[in-house]
């Protein structure tokens, strides 16, 4: 199979409670259905935290989805 392209989207993680994406914009909550929050709440950043001064390595094992797929 030959590679044309890619596919890419924001990762989506789940930590803490939280279903979020890390996109170019940082980290963004999202609903139950997937579609973003309206907003980005002291709440959020706050049980986040830990996540997000993590190692790349320990992030990994919170990705649920999103990511690059070769097309």
């Amino acid at each position: 199979m030959e590679v044309s392209g890619f596919i890419c989207s924001a990762r989506v993680y789940r930590y803490n409670g939280w279903v979020f994406e890390f996109g170019y914009c940082g980290p963004w909550p999202l609903k139950k259905d997937g579609e973003l929050r309206k907003r980005v709440g002291r709440k959020f950043l706050k049980d986040i935290d830990r996540f997000l001064k993590s190692s790349d390595e320990d992030k990994r094992r919170y990705r649920v989805g999103g990511g690059c797929i070769p097309i």
